[in-house]
């Protein structure tokens, strides 16, 4: 069952740079998150009371945890998800994020002192590779010229994942999955509010598909994907439950075709298969 949630989150999570894409042509990046949060701390406080959940004592210690989340997978990450989508299409975006997984496995080597396998370096490697493809377009002699503040702000979320995986692992065996969640949820709601009234938050105006949008990020994409997502690690661990966001750029770049029309170059498709083979690479061999 646990696999079938994780195929449902790569799903979702996939059509979260769709949403995102048309909440940011409205919103400032910490506006944009704060009210996607604000969306999510409702909809899980609502089950934590249907699901009659204790809230924990927590020590410092387990306070520093969730405020690392919260700054990690909610402020920090979010400021550059919503930044990257205001610049890049979602396929780009969804492309260059898809280094999730290999970001996640190199960290926790290094944290954690895990070992790494040839297997696990080739797969980087190729990855890596990838995402210069996909960042130059094709075009090698002139990689810098596409690398701009909008693959710049995209590389930001993978770094800013990587750690709040890894932080999600030490609370893992001590509490719930929605408990964990809902602290984070409400932490960095409550940091995200007065750096969205910096940016100005302003809710005049904003056209109906923004509101599903956020609703669509609130409740599906923090929710339901959070929680199964800390499920995830809880049972099989982080390195084999982020081979399931192998498969979110796949999502992400369809449902950008699909929904939103983008063209999609084949140089960018061919780089973002080789940071998906190298994904693949690293979690089978």
């Amino acid at each position: 069952m646990i696999y079938v949630k994780l195929l449902l989150v790569a799903f979702v999570w996939g059509g979260t740079f769709i949403a995102t894409r048309i909440a940011a042509q409205h919103l400032t990046p910490f506006s944009g998150a704060f009210l996607r949060f604000l969306f999510a701390s409702a909809g899980l406080l609502a089950v934590m009371v249907l699901q009659k959940k204790q809230w924990p004592r927590l020590d410092r210690q387990g306070w520093l945890l969730h405020l690392s989340l919260a700054a990690s997978g909610i402020i920090a990450y979010n400021f550059f998800f919503f930044s990257a989508l205001n610049i890049l299409p979602a396929s780009r975006a969804a492309l260059l994020v898809a280094l999730n997984p290999v970001m996640v496995l190199f960290a926790t080597a290094l944290v954690f002192g895990e070992k790494l396998r040839w297997a696990q370096v080739l797969g980087g490697l190729l990855s890596l590779c990838g995402a210069v493809v996909v960042i130059a377009r094709g075009d090698l002699r002139h990689l810098f010229d596409h690398f701009g503040w909008g693959e710049v702000l995209a590389l930001g979320c993978p770094a800013t994942w990587a750690v709040y995986t890894l932080v999600s692992r030490q609370i893992s065996r001590a509490q719930s999955p929605l408990v964990t969640t809902t602290i984070a949820c409400l932490l960095g709601t409550l940091g995200l509010l007065p750096l969205a009234l910096l940016e100005g938050l302003s809710l005049r105006g904003l056209p109906p598909e923004v509101w599903v949008s956020l609703a669509y990020l609130g409740w599906m994409g923090t929710v339901l994907g959070f929680v199964w997502y800390a499920e995830g690690i809880q049972t099989l661990g982080t390195t084999r439950t982020a081979i399931f966001n192998n498969l979110v750029p796949v999502f992400g770049v369809l449902l950008s075709v699909l929904l939103l029309h983008e063209t999609v170059h084949w140089t960018v498709l061919a780089g973002g298969g080789l940071v998906v083979l190298g994904v693949a690479v690293i979690n089978l061999l």
